[in-house]
C-alpha cells in the first residue's frame, strides 16, 4: 500500500441512522429480522446489550437492555448515484463487554470519507448471547452461539435495506477487533451466513479459539450452580437480567491468560457442531483451508505486542510466577507434553525479559501472529486473496491489544500523536481500500509465504517474524 498524507479528517458531511432495530428476540431464543420502518427518526442511540462491570466507557446514552439488537447507519450526503461499499462493524470485548455506543464503534469516520457506508451493530453477551444451552432442550433449545446468529440477522437486514442508504448490498465488508474479529471470522463456517459478506478484515481476532461442546457444557454448569437449579435449568428464563449477567460474569476466569489455551474457562464462540440446533459446519480453519470462502477477500491484522496491556496494566493478575510455572500451565492449557512446551518457551525465554514478559510475548504469539499467519496461509493456498498486516508502535502509542480501534472506525484518539493519527489512517484505508476491491491499494498478498505488511516502529521484519513463528510451534494445533 503506498504512503498516504491524508488524515483522520471528516472530508465529507455524514447522515446517520441510530438506534434501528434490526430483530427481535425473546431470552435464549433465536432472532427474529424486523423489517426497517423509514419514518421514524432513528436520531438516537439504542440501548447497549445487557452486561456486567464498568460500563462508564461504553456512551451508552440510552442505558442497556436484554432488547438491544440495533445497529447504526452512517454514510456520505454526497454520495452520488453509484451505491457505495458497506463495511459492517463488530465490536469487541470477549462476549461480555461492549455495544455498537462508544466511540471506538462510530464507522461514521468511514462514511466521512465519502468512500462507504458504515454500519455497526450489537448482538447479545454473556449469558444472553454465548452460554450454550440447546442440550437442555425445551424453551433453551435454541441457544447455540445466540451471539452469532444475532450478527447473521443483522446482515440479512443490511441486504435487505442497505440499499435505501446508498449502500452495495452485494459489496458488504465485515470487520471487527477482538471478539468481533473472531466473530467475523467463525461466519466462514456458518453457512447460514453464506452469501452475506464478500471481504473480512479481522483486527486481532483469528480463525481459532472456539470452546469446545465439553467446555461449553462446563461453563453452562458453573451458571447452573451459581443458581442452584442444575436439575431445572429453564429456571433460567425467571432469573432477573441484570442479576444473571452479573452472576455469568463471576464465573469466568479472572486470569488475562485463561482465553489464550483450550477454552474452557471462559465464554466465546461454541464448537457446536455436535450441539442441538449447532449453527457451525466446521472449524473456521477447516473452512480456510476447504476454499469454499476463495473468493473472498480477507485481511488479517494483529499487533506487535497484543498481550502486552496486561504487562503493563495488570502485571499481578498476569504474572506466571517463574518459568517454570509457565511451562506447567501452558503445557496443561493446551493439552501439550511438558517437554514441547518447555522447548516452545525457551524460545522466548531471553536474560533480557522476566517471566511476566516471556508470557506476555508467548501469548502473542502463540494466540494472535500464529493463526493469522496459519490462516492467510491457508486462505491462499486454497485460492484465495490473504493479506497480513503487523501494527507496531509509535510515539505515543503501543501496539497493544486494542491500539488501532480508533482507525478501524476512522476515529481520532483523544490526544493522539502526529505518528499516531498517520498509523490509524493507514489501518482505515487499508480497510476501504479491502471494501473497495481496489487491491492495488494493498501491499503484497500472501503466497506460499506469509508476507507481512509492518508499520509503526517495527521491532523486527514483520514477514521474518511470521516465519519464525510458525517454526516455533510447527505440529502445535491452535484450536
Amino acid at each position: 500500500m503506498t504512503d498516504t498524507s491524508s488524515t483522520l479528517t471528516n472530508e465529507h458531511a455524514v447522515r446517520s441512522w441510530l438506534g434501528i432495530p434490526y430483530a427481535a428476540a425473546e431470552r435464549f431464543r433465536r432472532p427474529t429480522l424486523l423489517p426497517f420502518n423509514p419514518d421514524l427518526p432513528y436520531n438516537q442511540k439504542g440501548p447497549a446489550p445487557l452486561q456486567a462491570g464498568d460500563t462508564s466507557w461504553l456512551e451508552a446514552d440510552n442505558g442497556f437492555s436484554e432488547d438491544c439488537l440495533n445497529l447504526n447507519v452512517w454514510a456520505p450526503e454526497d454520495a452520488g448515484e453509484a451505491p457505495l461499499p458497506v463495511v459492517v462493524y463488530i465490536f469487541g470485548g470477549g462476549w461480555m463487554l461492549g455495544a455498537n455506543t462508544q466511540t471506538t464503534s462510530n464507522a461514521s469516520g468511514l462514511a466521512a470519507t465519502g468512500q462507504a457506508i458504515g454500519v455497526s451493530l450489537n448482538y447479545r453477551l454473556g449469558a444472553f448471547g454465548a452460554l450454550s444451552l440447546s442440550k437442555y432442550g425445551g424453551a433453551l433449545e435454541e441457544a447455540s452461539n445466540l451471539c452469532l446468529q444475532d450478527i447473521i440477522t443483522a446482515l440479512q437486514w443490511v441486504r435487505e435495506n442497505i440499499a435505501r442508504f446508498g449502500g452495495d448490498p452485494n459489496n458488504v465488508t465485515l470487520t471487527g477487533h477482538s471478539a468481533g474479529a473472531f466473530s467475523a471470522l467463525a461466519l466462514l463456517a456458518t453457512p447460514s451466513a453464506d452469501g452475506l459478506y464478500h471481504h473480512i478484515a479481522a483486527f486481532s481476532g483469528m480463525p481459532s479459539r472456539l470452546v469446545p461442546a465439553w467446555g461449553a457444557e462446563e461453563r453452562a454448569l458453573a451458571v447452573l450452580t451459581a443458581f442452584g437449579v442444575q436439575d431445572d435449568p429453564a429456571q433460567l428464563l425467571n432469573i432477573d437480567a441484570e442479576l444473571l449477567a452479573a452472576t455469568m460474569s463471576k464465573t469466568q476466569s479472572s486470569d488475562p491468560g485463561a482465553a489464550h489455551g483450550v477454552d474452557n474457562e471462559v465464554i466465546a464462540i461454541v464448537d457446536d457442531r455436535t450441539q442441538p440446533n449447532g449453527i457451525l459446519a466446521d472449524h473456521p480453519m477447516r473452512a480456510l483451508e476447504s476454499g469454499r470462502h476463495r473468493d473472498v477477500d480477507i485481511l488479517f491484522s494483529s499487533t506487535t505486542h497484543e498481550t502486552d496491556w496486561w504487562v503493563l496494566h495488570r502485571t499481578k493478575d498476569f504474572d506466571p510466577g517463574s518459568i517454570e510455572d509457565l511451562v506447567e500451565e501452558f503445557a496443561t492449557r493446551n493439552r501439550l507434553p511438558r517437554s514441547r512446551a518447555q522447548k516452545i518457551i525457551a524460545a522466548y525465554n531471553t536474560d533480557a525479559l522476566t517471566p511476566v514478559q516471556v508470557r506476555g510475548a508467548l501469548l502473542t504469539d502463540y494466540s494472535f501472529t500464529l493463526p493469522q499467519a496459519r490462516g492467510a496461509l491457508a486462505h491462499a493456498a486454497a485460492g484465495g486473496r490473504a493479506y497480513l498486516l503487523s501494527v507496531g508502535p509509535v510515539q505515543g502509542a503501543h501496539s497493544v491489544h486494542g491500539t488501532e480501534m480508533y482507525g478501524i472506525v476512522g476515529q481520532r484518539r483523544p490526544g493522539a500523536s502526529q505518528d499516531q493519527v498517520l498509523r490509524d489512517t493507514f489501518v482505515r484505508d487499508a480497510l476501504l481500500a479491502l471494501a473497495s476491491g481496489d487491491t492495488d491499494r494493498l501491499w503484497e498478498p500472501v503466497t506460499a509465504r506469509p508476507t507481512t505488511k509492518g508499520i509503526g516502529s517495527m521491532p523486527y521484519d514483520a514477514t521474518a517474524h511470521a516465519k519464525n513463528v510458525l517454526e516455533i510451534f510447527t505440529d502445535i494445533d491452535r484450536p
